[in-house]
C-alpha cells in the first residue's frame, strides 16, 4: 500500500476520535482464552471509560485481570465517506484497567453517559483505562483494488 491508502493518526486525532465514539470492542486474554465484548465508551477527563453491564461475562472475567493490573485493549473503528473515497479510521488503546468505585466518579460517569445518550443501568460497571497508549491508522477501503487483487489471488483460483 502506498501512503495515500494508509496513514498513521496523530495522538490528538486518536483522542478526538475516542471522545466522539460511543462503542468499542474491549478485549483481553485470561487463562489462554480471549474475551471480547462490545461496550459503551465515554470520555472522562481525557481518559476512556468502558460501560459494562453487571451480568456481562466479560465483567466477571475482568476481576482476574484487574487485580494484577494486566493490560487490556479497546479498539474502535470509524467509517468516513469523503469525496476522495471511503476510509476507516481505527484506534487501539492499550491500558491498565481500574474500576471506578467512588461516589463522585460514578456520578460523573453516569452524567457523561447520559449526555452522550448512552443508557447506564443502575447496576452498570465503569472501567477506567488508566495510562492509555494510543495507536491509530487511517486506511482506504478499496474493494477490488487491481494491484491488491492481482497480488493476493492464487494462480489456480476459479471464480464461483
Amino acid at each position: 500500500m502506498d501512503l495515500r491508502e494508509r496513514s498513521v493518526l496523530t495522538d490528538q486525532e486518536c483522542r478526538e476520535l475516542l471522545a466522539r465514539t460511543q462503542a468499542a470492542r474491549l478485549s483481553f486474554v485470561h487463562r489462554g482464552l480471549p474475551h471480547i465484548e462490545l461496550v459503551g465508551l465515554i470520555d472522562l477527563d481525557g481518559d476512556p471509560v468502558a460501560l459494562l453491564a453487571d451480568d456481562s461475562d466479560i465483567a466477571r472475567a475482568l476481576s482476574a485481570v484487574i487485580s494484577p493490573r494486566r493490560l487490556i485493549a479497546v479498539q474502535i473503528d470509524d467509517l468516513t465517506e469523503a469525496e476522495a473515497g471511503r476510509w476507516v479510521r481505527s484506534v487501539t488503546v492499550v491500558a491498565r484497567p481500574r474500576w471506578i468505585v467512588g461516589v463522585d466518579g460514578l456520578r460523573a460517569c453516569r452524567h457523561t453517559a447520559a449526555v452522550r445518550g448512552l443508557h447506564a443501568a443502575p447496576d452498570a460497571w465503569f472501567l477506567a483505562l488508566t495510562h492509555p497508549t494510543l495507536a491509530g491508522r487511517r486506511t482506504a477501503l478499496r474493494a477490488g483494488h487491481p494491484r491488491l487483487a492481482a497480488a493476493q489471488a492464487p494462480k489456480n483460483a476459479v471464480a464461483r
